[in-house]
Formats: structure tokens, C-alpha cells, sequence
């Protein structure tokens, strides 16, 4: 459904609509979010590279900065020791310049204050303005947000709360993955290097593979088999989320409508560009209960889709496509080979 026109990029000197280049217009938010993962990352790899090959905090080489530990700090006779203290030294830096974890405190104060709570909420909120937004352009008789006290007075209600903080958790929770699984790989990398004899700037190389890109077959693969490292990973999750968080606050404000006697149904509406997949592509347009659609979008990792409010045909003044907005030519007609999937 296309409702309105906003000025966009250009493709092949073409304007684009706002609901084709971003549905949910959030992009900006996306990318920011995503640009605040990488800064992480980057500065989690250039401090293991200082260590090793500056510090030579392993003891493999003579040299010599700053957040990292002293010359030879795990300089120890086992290469086993060796590991655990420079991997406790990672998992450190991971908590504190990716998580933002500080020692002693608690996951759930973590998830509290985490700072990717700010991003999600900020994305939350918009989808809960669009949702009443989009509900309004569809013809429901319902009152704007700023005359039901403001977007804030609309987030304190118990059923947005809830949901806000289930979002809070989960991104927090998948960041956490991450680091994760790109400690369990670094862990193997570095034994392995060490092994193998590999010099300090190869085991830096290697490592910073696991975090940047450059990895091989260390178990953390897309379903092609290719390896996804962890930089790649948060994006992808930074993206997703801000998706997820503006679909569930849009579903959310279409449900706490309907329990006040508003029927409300949405349409599956895709970005529309040549980036669309083939399975997104095939839900363009389709209708569905709001029970079904509440959990499947984003329906794969850095989805753009939306959902939009389809008018009550049985309460539409003789169906949709009688709407004055759609007699214009402001709304699409709705075709008659759509249903409400069950």
C-alpha cells in the first residue's frame, strides 16, 4: 500500500517513493545504530593489535600504549596459561567497550541502562506514532497521540511497557551472543596459532578476523556456509532490531485499539525496491489478523517490512475500495483475491 508521497534517493534518476526506499522510515536510525556497533568492534580490535604486536603482552617477540596491559603481561611458561589470561583480558574489554557490562553488576541492572535500549526505544516509539498515524489515513475514527498526552504517556502504559522491555532484553541478550561466540572462537584461534608457531602480527590478523572479517572455518556461518564475523553480526542484529522494535510497537498500538471495539487487520507492505526478497516479495499486499502478523516481521535479518492497517470492510460504509480515499485514487483499491490469512 502506498499512502502519500515523501521525497527520497533517486535510482537510475528516478524519485522514489518513502514507502519504496523505507517502509518503516527508519534508515537513518538503522544506519546509526549500526555505525555505533562497529565503532565498538573496531576499537575491540585495535586494542588486541596493540596488545600483541605493541605490548607483546604474550611474550613472543621483544617491542612496546594505552587501555592495554603491560609488556609480557601474560608472558606465563604454558601456552595454556598464556591463553586463559589474555582471553580473560578480551572478554573484559568485550563487556566493558561492547556491552557496556561493568564488573559486579547484574545482568538484569545491565539490561536496564544497556545502551542499545536508547535505539530501541527510539525506533519503538516511532512505530507506535506511525501505527496510530497509518490508522487515522485508513479512515479509523481514533484520536492523534498528542491528544492522548503525547507519545510518552502512550509508552507508559502497561502493554507498551511490557513490550519495550522484552525488546530491551532480547537485543541486549543477542549482543551478548555475540561476544559470545566470538570468545569461544577467538579462544580456539589463539591456541591454534600458538601452536602452530605463528607470529604475533598473524595471530593479531587472526584474531581480528573473528571480530572484522577475514575468518575461516570457525563455526560461525550464514546458510550458505560463509563465515559471518562478529562486527558483521551486530550490524545485521542493529538493523533487525530496529525493525522489530517499530513492527511491534505498530502491532501493539493496532491491538490496544481493537480491544477498544476498533477492528483492525494489516497488510504485509515490502519496501518495494530491487533489494526486496523473493519471500517478502510474495507477502506483498497480503492481509492478515493481527495475532499472525505480530511475530513475522522481521521476517528474516535486516528485513524492511511493515505492516499497515486495512479498514474493517464489514464497518467501511459498503467496503474498502467504497472509501472516498480510495474512490480518489489516495488509497489502492483492495483486490478481491486477498484474504485474512488464519
Amino acid at each position: 500500500m502506498i499512502i502519500g508521497k515523501y521525497i527520497a534517493p533517486q535510482v537510475n534518476g528516478e524519485l522514489l517513493t518513502m514507502r519504496e526506499y523505507d517502509p518503516t522510515r527508519t534508515t537513518t536510525l538503522r544506519n546509526v545504530f549500526a555505525r555505533k556497533m562497529r565503532v565498538r568492534f573496531d576499537e575491540l580490535a585495535k586494542n588486541i593489535t596493540t596488545a600483541l604486536v605493541e605490548k607483546d603482552v604474550l611474550g613472543l617477540q621483544n617491542v612496546t600504549t594505552q587501555r592495554v596491559p603491560g609488556e609480557r603481561a601474560f608472558d606465563f611458561p604454558r601456552s595454556q596459561d598464556k591463553v586463559q589470561a589474555f582471553m580473560r583480558w578480551v572478554r573484559e574489554q568485550m563487556d566493558t567497550d561492547i556491552l557496556e557490562l561493568r564488573q559486579m553488576q547484574r545482568i538484569g541492572s545491565s539490561i536496564d541502562t544497556a545502551w542499545t535500549n536508547v535505539y530501541v526505544k527510539n525506533s519503538y516509539q516511532r512505530g507506535l506514532e506511525r501505527a496510530r498515524s497509518e490508522m487515522r489515513r485508513a479512515g479509523y475514527n481514533i484520536p492523534t497521540v498528542k491528544e492522548t498526552g503525547g507519545v510518552g504517556q502512550s509508552l507508559a502504559s502497561p502493554f507498551h511497557a511490557d513490550r519495550l522491555g522484552v525488546l530491551y532484553t532480547r537485543t541486549f541478550n543477542d549482543l551478548k551472543g555475540i561476544t559470545d561466540a566470538m570468545d569461544s572462537q577467538m579462544s580456539r584461534v589463539l591456541t591454534e596459532a600458538i601452536a602452530d608457531g605463528d607470529g604475533t602480527r598473524m595471530i593479531a590478523k587472526k584474531l581480528n578476523g573473528v571480530i572484522r572479517a577475514g575468518g575461516k572455518d570457525l563455526g560461525i556461518t550464514d546458510t550458505l556456509g560463509r563465515f559471518i564475523p562478529g562486527k558483521r553480526r551486530a550490524e545485521m542484529l542493529a538493523r533487525t532490531e530496529i525493525i522489530r522494535a517499530h513492527h511491534q510497537a505498530t502491532i501493539q498500538e493496532y491491538k490496544n485499539w481493537k480491544a477498544q471495539g476498533v477492528t483492525v487487520r494489516a497488510e504485509w507492505a515490502t519496501a518495494g525496491d530491487q533489494r526486496v526478497c523473493p519471500d517478502c516479495a510474495s507477502l506483498e499486499n497480503e492481509v492478515f489478523t493481527l495475532e499472525v502478523i505480530q511475530n513475522k516481521i522481521p521476517l528474516h535479518p535486516q528485513c524492511r517490512c511493515v505492516a499497515l492497517p486495512i479498514r474493517n470492510q464489514d464497518k467501511a460504509g459498503g467496503g474498502w475500495n467504497q472509501l472516498p480515499a480510495v474512490k480518489s485514487g489516495e488509497l489502492p483499491r483492495l483486490r478481491k483475491s486477498k484474504f485474512v490469512k488464519q
